[in-house]
């Protein structure tokens, strides 16, 4: 059994639209994701995250519906997969509480018969907000009556089109309803008509509505329908304060529709009454004659009706279209003929028809964007660009050209002509030629090549587009890799995505940022002190740093607006030429009471004695007024030969000292004097001793904490009149303890929020739960972080705002209490010594970082935040990506695609790059031909005498022309090295072998090379000669399997090889002999597009009906088969599984819970499959996820268990059957946002009757899902 647990959510932008929703005057951007919606508020400081709601289904697009009457909008969701539904929101702002979509009417639109629509899958709503239509069968339509923004009832209608390309409402009045149809008829002609909407009779016009005249549209204007589809734009009617008063009504405009997707915009206007009355007289007089009992004259009229249905009729205005196809568009508001047009790479345009008589349309270019696929105009020239194949954006257009220069906005082809801005000044003059008749007659034909003189391209320079924010986005992930740049066991995610020359690298983590403010050179540091003039002072004043050997004080100053820190010569009587253990401002008591009073007293702790200073504020320094020992101590009569203090610790009226022999001190502070309040032998030397009060702010400490060189054991005491008792005993540890901290992360004890905090001097962390038990305090639930190799400190601070321990080794990570439990966030700190807090006016609630060079001052924040490194490349798009660890670099296939017009050849090219693995800068790079692409990359190491020398290896294929399937390739091996520098890496081909096809995939098994070409698995050897000091390379062919149709991706383990079939199943292979011989085989329509091989008899994979799948080797009737043990709905397309874990060991610790694998989808979704060994909790966890189901409301429409059902894209059987062999994580993970309602745990525990009540224990579940939660 296994779990799927999301990483990264979906960040791909599909759809977005402004409306305002509550009753407050605010507007929002409603955001529409792969399987969520996200709400934000327009404000002046930007767009403020409000809401997001999770989807059961694959998001089509979101629609506001207006509210008549009102200014307020509701919402309506198209969901198109697992099955096509409509979705009707309201927005509630309760007071005082959190905003929330609420989900008032489903409705399912699934029928079995229909086939699915192939160009047009949308829902499109009428300005009115009284109608909306959906588009999701062949042939059919399904109407929806609004009412008060919500839905009334539907009705259903067939549509004589069958290949519809794009559907409008034409502007009509609020009386009549019409739809403008652009579709591919029978003779694959592109037509454009109308057909009335009949509402009261719930059925189309059977005849075409003579608001529209039908048209056909030029392949010259629409070369490729199928490939680039055409959209039909509404154009509203001009405000009537717009048109002339010329009294002629057949002139004046009256809205119409675009039709865009082509080599130009083309409007088609609404008729005028006067050619609707002719047009309806022609019609009935056709139709007359078509029932004519005159053979020839019916035979006549049926010519005469396909010869109008063939007519190329005039547009009222069209304007060439400079760029590629058009992805996005969005008018300026709901009566405006302005509108914002994207192209798919990001040129971005404003297209008027508001002077149609004197200019025509105009086409302005305003500048480069991300690829959009949704534009949402907000206010005030602000837009929201959304993109699935870059980073979303907040822009603003200005008015003016952001920067004077002579560079074009946009390209324009030589070939189009282009105005310059001040023609729309006076543009009269620019057009001559004889009159054209009204475009109202029926029956004018129109040449091939439409008459565009009347619009106009404006040629301005500069860009007008400012970017004020991005949204990251690395979807659609091509491919991915997941390594440990730096040697530290923590794997980073690097992701190929993007495209349309918006393409990048991306590395991923999640984790707290650290902000860097300041750095002091201080070499050497091993313990680190903030000092502060009085111990009641708000601001620090000084930095204690102490080195193996020495003392540095160091003072700030700091008056809000500038800050510098400064070595001080002169610390008076304060210890610099030994190593500090310890240092503390300390607080006096009051005589007969328990408060205490500010001073100006510090204590200093050494190898050799504890020094009690005070602070003279006329010198700046420190005056010693006692030490320790001192004469008559208990120390001083027990402890033979001098004292040597190997670890102190102090709280603000305390402090703890470790002996060398085993000895435990408590001091206490008072009356400027230092008293022994407790002298103990404990059972061992001492390695560590902590006690800092467990609430941070606290005066003392009822507890010190001790921990032990030889047994290497943690032991709590309990400070009772003068004596150590102990209160409980850790388990040994499997490293010398080098720090220790009882720490409260939360203010309600009750909570469970004390822990014991170890650090090791392996590398690791751990901590316990300090809770109560039978009576007695007790370290419960043992987590074990790794941090890498180096000794852990640790160090109590704030992040955030909440209280945080920050433990540091070759990695950190920070520690807080979040969602009930305890989390970590890795920080991007490496090499961190010890730590401090710090606050002055400049640096508030800081901490100070100490390495092995310097002192950095900054500050922890955004602790659970997922951060995104983009490393563009220009036109460059990342398509493959490999690691070679032993160089430090990566290799990077990109292609690169010239932009062209529509229509027109677009030139791709690819090429190899070798990249640094920490600037990210490009070493090397090789270019392939004209007509070659690589598809697939790996790299391999050969040994070559005592060294392991590595290689990259590259799949490429041979475009030809007219060719199906490609026939040739080839591949190629080279090895990079060092050219005169340590930036300058070459690329040497060291030999190269053709294949008969297109490498799919490449995989490196046992020092073979393993490549999937076309339908067959073949087997290289890359081996070399004695030669020296040049040796030869010979890449060589083994062994070939061909028993497949196309085999588009390949995986290896061991000796195994997985084999994925796109048209059939997956089979696994093997190495026996240096021959690939068939182990087993899958023969089911699986359809399979990414596979990994988590095992020699374990695999996992995505289908292109977005469902996961599993198989397990087993034996039948004593042969070996595949047998399918899992099946789910992930519901997004997978391109890559990565096997391995997220971190360099399991952070849950839980035993029946491993990372098997990571997986990447095109939407920009990372999740993780994590493996449950335990079938006894696998069963518990089922049983769970099945209670959730009738807790928690599903948004989609169907249920969970329905909703995980694999899928098929073939059709639909009623065999389909339930998910099994996985389980929802992020769906278990909720049963935690319950326990708080004690009444909704109740619901799951004991299910809908009882035999689903649950077995297991809330507290143990608990347990289970938070160690869940904490592997990804």
């Amino acid at each position: 059994m296994k779990i799927v647990t999301t990483f990264h959510s979906s960040s791909s932008v599909l759809a977005s639209v402004k409306c305002r929703l509550g009753a407050r005057d605010i507007e929002h951007l409603v955001v529409a994701k792969l399987n969520r919606i996200e709400v934000y508020s327009i404000t002046s400081q930007g767009l403020q995250f409000e809401l997001r709601t999770e989807i059961w289904g694959k998001v089509v697009t979101i629609k506001a519906i207006p509210i008549p009457g009102s200014s307020r909008s509701n919402l309506l969701l198209f969901i198109a997969h697992p099955d096509p539904e409509l979705v009707f929101f309201s927005y509630t702002e309760p007071e005082g509480g959190t905003p929330e979509l609420i989900p008032k009417k489903q409705l399912p639109l699934y029928e079995r018969t229909p086939r699915p629509a192939e160009f047009f899958n949308n829902v499109l709503l009428h300005p009115s907000g009284r109608l909306a239509v959906v588009s999701c069968y062949t042939g059919k339509l399904k109407f929806i009556n609004l009412r008060a923004g919500n839905y009334d009832n539907d009705f259903d209608v067939t549509l004589p089109e069958l290949n519809v390309l794009s559907l409008s409402f034409l502007p009509t009045s609020e009386e009549e309803y019409a739809l403008a149809i652009l579709y591919l008829d029978h003779q694959g002609r592109i037509q454009l008509h109308a057909r009335d909407i009949n509402v009261a009779d719930l059925e189309l016009s059977i005849q075409p509505s003579t608001l529209l005249n039908p048209t056909v549209i030029s392949n010259k204007i629409i070369p490729d329908p199928t490939y680039i589809v055409p959209q039909l734009i509404p154009v509203p009617a001009p405000d009537v304060e717009d048109e002339d008063d010329d009294n002629d009504d057949d002139r004046k405009s009256l809205g119409g529709v675009f039709v865009v997707g082509g080599k130009k915009i083309l409007l088609f206007e609404l008729a005028p009454m006067k050619a609707r009355e002719k047009q309806r007289g022609k019609r009935r007089r056709l139709e007359e004659k078509k029932k004519s009992t005159d053979i020839s004259e019916a035979a006549k009229a049926k010519d005469k009706e396909r010869e109008r249905e063939s007519r190329k009729r005039k547009p009222s205005a069209s304007v060439e279209w400079p760029w590629n196809e058009i992805s996005a568009w969005c008018a300026v508001d709901s009566d405006s003929r302005k509108f914002f047009i994207g192209d798919i790479y990001g040129k971005l345009s404003l297209l008027s028809a508001d002077n149609l008589k004197d200019v025509g349309l105009i086409l302005v270019p305003l500048g480069e964007t991300s690829s959009p696929t949704t534009i949402s105009y907000l206010t005030n020239q602000y837009l929201y660009i959304g993109s699935h194949l870059a980073n979303s954006q907040l822009i603003q257009i200005s008015e003016t050209p952001l920067a004077a220069h002579s560079t074009p906005t946009l390209p324009i082809p030589p070939s189009i002509i282009s105005f310059p801005p001040n023609h729309l000044i006076s543009p009269k003059t620019a057009y001559k030629g004889k009159g054209k008749a009204a475009v109202d007659d029926m029956d004018i034909d129109d040449d091939d090549t439409p008459d565009t003189s009347k619009g106009c391209v404006i040629k301005t320079i500069g860009t007008f587009i400012n970017v004020l924010e991005t949204y990251s986005n690395i979807a659609p992930i091509i491919d991915a890799a997941m390594v440990d740049t730096d040697g530290s066991g923590q794997p980073q995610i690097i992701t190929c995505s993007g495209g349309h020359g918006s393409g990048s690298i991306n590395v991923v983590r999640k984790g707290a940022d650290f902000e860097e403010l300041a750095v002091v050179p201080v070499e050497d540091v091993v313990r680190l002190w903030p000092i502060r003039n009085t111990s009641n002072d708000v601001h620090d004043s000084k930095i204690l740093a102490s080195t193996l050997h020495k003392t540095h004080l160091l003072r700030i100053d700091d008056n809000g607006d500038n800050a510098t820190i400064t070595y001080m010569k002169d610390g008076m009587d304060l210890i610099t030429d030994q190593s500090t253990l310890t240092f503390s401002n300390i607080l006096t008591a009051k005589p007969g009471t328990t408060e205490y009073l500010d001073s100006a007293i510090a204590v200093q702790v050494t190898p050799k004695g504890v020094l009690l200073l005070e602070f003279n504020h006329a010198l700046g320094g420190y005056s010693q007024i006692a030490q320790y020992p001192q004469p008559g101590s208990k120390v001083l009569e027990n402890v033979e030969g001098p004292i040597q203090v190997v670890c102190a610790s102090a709280s603000r009226t305390q402090v703890v000292l470790a002996l060398t022999g085993g000895y435990l001190v408590l001091l206490k502070v008072a009356n400027k004097a230092i008293e022994e309040q407790i002298f103990s032998p404990v059972s061992n030397e001492i390695s560590a001793v902590s006690c800092e009060p467990s609430n941070a702010h606290g005066p003392f400490s009822q507890y010190v904490t001790v921990a032990y060189w030889e047994t290497n054991e943690v032991e709590v005491f309990r400070i009772k009149q003068q004596h150590f008792v102990s209160v409980t005993r850790s388990e040994p540890h499997p490293a010398v303890i080098r720090s220790v901290m009882l720490f409260n992360f939360g203010t309600d004890k009750g909570k469970g929020c004390e822990y014991l905090l170890v650090g090791l001097g392996d590398g690791s962390a751990v901590y316990y739960n300090w809770k109560t038990g039978s009576g007695a305090r007790e370290l419960k639930d043992k987590k074990v972080i790794p941090l890498g190799n180096r000794p852990v400190s640790l160090t109590s601070c704030e992040a955030d705002g909440k209280l945080a321990v920050l433990a540091s080794g070759d990695r950190s990570t920070m520690l807080s209490w979040e969602k009930e439990r305890l989390s970590q966030y890795p920080i991007m700190s490496k090499g961190v010594i010890s730590a401090s807090r710090l606050n002055t006016r400049s640096f508030c609630n800081a901490l100070i970082l100490a390495t092995s060079k310097n002192l950095s001052v900054g500050r922890a924040r955004n602790l659970d935040k997922m951060h995104i490194r983009s490393i563009p490349f220009g036109p460059d798009d990342p398509r493959r990506i490999v690691y070679e660890p032993n160089l430090k670099l990566f290799g990077l296939a990109c292609t690169k695609t010239e932009p062209g017009r529509i229509g027109e050849v677009e030139i791709t090219t690819s090429c190899f790059k070798v990249v640094d693995d920490t600037s990210f800068s490009v070493l090397s790079q090789f270019n392939c031909a004209p007509d070659e692409e690589i598809s697939a990359i790996t790299s391999i190491s050969l040994s070559t005498g005592s060294e392991q020398k590595p290689f990259f290896c590259i799949g490429i294929y041979t475009y030809k022309t007219g060719e199906k399937e490609p026939s040739s390739g080839r591949l190629l091996v080279f090895t990079p090295f060092q050219a005169g520098g340590e930036n300058n890496v070459a690329l040497t081909q060291v030999c190269s072998i053709p294949v008969k096809g297109c490498v799919y995939s490449l995989v490196v098994g046992q020092d073979k090379i393993f490549a999937a070409v076309n339908s067959s698995v073949i087997m290289f050897q890359l081996s070399a000669t004695d030669d020296e000091p040049s040796p030869s390379y010979e890449l060589k062919q083994l062994s070939e399997w061909n028993h497949n149709y196309l085999v588009v991706c390949l995986a290896v383990y061991e000796d195994y090889i997985v084999a994925a079939d796109q048209i059939s199943s997956i089979s696994l292979l093997m190495v026996k002999d240096s021959v690939l011989k068939s182990v087993a085989r899958d023969y089911g329509p699986l359809w399979p597009v990414s596979v990994e091989a988590l095992s020699n008899d374990h695999v996992i994979g995505g289908n292109d009906a977005f469902n996961l799948f599993t198989f397990t080797l087993s034996q039948n009737l004593g042969r070996a088969v595949l047998e399918r043990d899992g099946s789910y709905h992930l519901g997004d397309f997978v391109t890559k599984f990565i096997r391995g874990s997220l971190s360099s060991s399991d952070a849950s610790n839980h035993p029946s819970l491993v990372q098997e694998a990571v997986f990447f989808t095109s939407s920009g979704h990372i999740g993780v499959v994590i493996g449950i060994t335990d079938d006894q909790l696998s069963l518990h966890l089922t049983e769970l996820q099945r209670n959730l189901g009738g807790v928690i409301p599903a948004v989609g429409g169907v249920s969970h268990a329905r909703f995980r059902a694999p899928r098929n894209s073939r059709g639909k059987s009623d065999a389909d059957s339930a998910a099994f062999g996985f389980m929802d994580g992020d769906f278990l993970e909720q049963f935690l946002a319950l326990i708080g309602s004690q009444e909704q745990v109740d619901k799951v525990i004991t299910g809908q009757s009882e035999p689903e009540r649950l077995t297991i224990g809330v507290d143990e579940l608990q347990e289970v899902l938070e160690n869940l939660q904490g592997l990804h």
